[in-house]
């Protein structure tokens, strides 16, 4: 079997989403006639860990190099000690104007953005160099391919192509400069044009760009000057069918309570805010019985949001859970009624499809989306999924959850199955991704 180099510094035993579409690739590609070689790190910094996916993958070689990251050891050195969660006032102007920095504050500043620009991942780039080249001589690769973020991934795949003369396909699960929350970083214009260049480097280089999202794939391919038009592709995330009973039929496991379920992290513009706050002022105006309803959030969460849940008066409504294994996730879908996807009203955010979506869609579950219009509610709307809200308007959220009340009261036990969709199968997904990396072996000879 041919093999493939794939470069991506999420991987298990880290328990990143970002892991998953890596991970699975590597499941399905031998049944494609590619053996998988992944070129990850050693440890590296992140805050989840779960070994079990691993034993998914026995066919998959791994090599692990050592990484440096002083910036995101140090922020790491924070967590754990969650804030507390305080609503912004609209009326306090007191934080509108960034205070003038001292000539040290600017060195500092200068050096930090150095030590963590395009990522923090920079300092993998030099010591996974070696590993990677004694990967592909090893193990005679044909093609690499690189995800991310973090984009470091790339800039070392990109390095690694050009030492072997190999072909090289760059996965963006989010995206580089067009990131959607790359307006948050606070990028001076000279590290913006710094980091700009190294996007360049690679991508002019790259043999293919494979995106997780249509919308990405259209940003892409009008990007820079429009040199990526005819190599750029979408595959997106997915779900694995096989580890589940597609015939199995469930209720919901509380007829007493109308649940709501969220899985995954909670950072930046997709957080739980705006459902939170609009949630009380509909169980007031309606006349709800508290005892009726139950929000779960299972993943990885910023803020304690404790004291924040008093003055809203949801204590015994709404739990944070923490993060749990992946595996220990997929049953606890059964007990919802509504999944929730929060991605924000930005418009900045409206290619962007979180990939727990496809676990959504399989799940049976209604959806309630409260995101800006886009792919993800076309998705949505496409397989009749449930619900979505394209505002941040708290009448309408009242509206909407009083809908969806009433759905449930009429039927608080309704059955449902798995859904399958094809075009979300992870099997017809990587069989895809097989077709691209034959064309790139074809067209190097091999």
């Amino acid at each position: 079997m041919k093999k493939v180099l794939i470069v991506s510094y999420v991987f298990p035993p880290m328990a990143a989403v970002g892991g998953q579409r890596a991970l699975n690739f590597c499941k399905f590609l031998p049944r494609f006639g590619w053996t998988p070689v992944v070129l990850t790190v050693k440890g590296g910094v992140n805050t989840s860990w779960d070994e079990t996916p691993l034993q998914k993958i026995p066919e998959t070689i791994i090599y692990r190099s050592a990484t440096f990251e002083p910036m995101a050891w140090w922020e790491l050195r924070h967590h754990g000690s969650r804030p507390t969660f305080r609503p912004k006032n609209e009326n306090d102007k007191s934080g509108s104007a960034s205070p003038k920095l001292s000539l040290l504050g600017r060195l500092k500043r200068f050096i930090r953005l150095m030590l963590s620009v395009p990522d923090a991942g920079i300092f993998w780039v030099p010591l996974g160099l070696w590993k990677g080249l004694r990967a592909i001589r090893r193990e005679r690769v044909s093609v690499i391919m690189s995800s991310s973020p973090p984009v470091s991934s790339h800039i070392l795949a990109s390095l690694l192509a050009r030492l072997t003369g190999l072909p090289h396909l760059v996965d963006f699960r989010d995206l580089w400069t067009l990131n959607h929350n790359y307006d948050q970083r606070g990028y001076p214009e000279y590290i913006r044009r710094y980091d700009a260049s190294w996007e360049r480097r690679v991508l002019r280089k790259a043999a293919g760009v494979m995106t997780a999202s249509p919308g990405f794939t259209r940003q892409m391919q009008n990007h820079l000057g429009g040199m990526l038009q005819d190599k750029t592709v979408t595959i997106t995330n997915g779900f694995d069918y096989e580890e589940i009973d597609l015939n199995r039929e469930f209720p919901s496991m509380d007829k007493e309570k109308m649940r709501f379920l969220y899985t995954g992290t909670l950072y930046s513009y997709f957080n739980p805010v705006f459902f939170l706050e609009s949630l009380p002022l509909w169980i007031k105006d309606a006349g709800i019985d508290r005892r009726t309803l139950q929000v779960d959030f299972y993943g990885n969460y910023d803020y304690d949001y404790t004291l924040w849940l008093k003055e809203l008066e949801l204590e015994g409504i709404v739990f944070f859970h923490g993060f749990i294994p992946r595996d220990q996730l997929l049953p606890i879908y059964h007990q919802a009624d509504y999944l929730l996807l929060l991605l924000g009203f930005r418009e900045q955010n409206r290619n962007v499809i979180p990939a727990k979506l496809f676990e959504y869609l399989a799940s049976g579950a209604r959806i309630l989306a409260l995101a800006q219009e886009g792919v993800t509610t076309e998705l949505i709307k496409k397989y009749e999924a449930g619900f979505s809200l394209s505002i941040p308007d708290k009448d309408a959220m009242k509206n909407l959850l009083g809908r969806i009340y009433k759905d449930w009261q009429k039927e608080p036990a309704r059955k449902r199955k798995y859904r399958y969709i094809e075009d979300i199968d992870r099997v017809k997904l990587t069989g895809r991704l097989a077709e691209i990396l034959e064309t790139m072996a074809a067209a190097r000879g091999k």
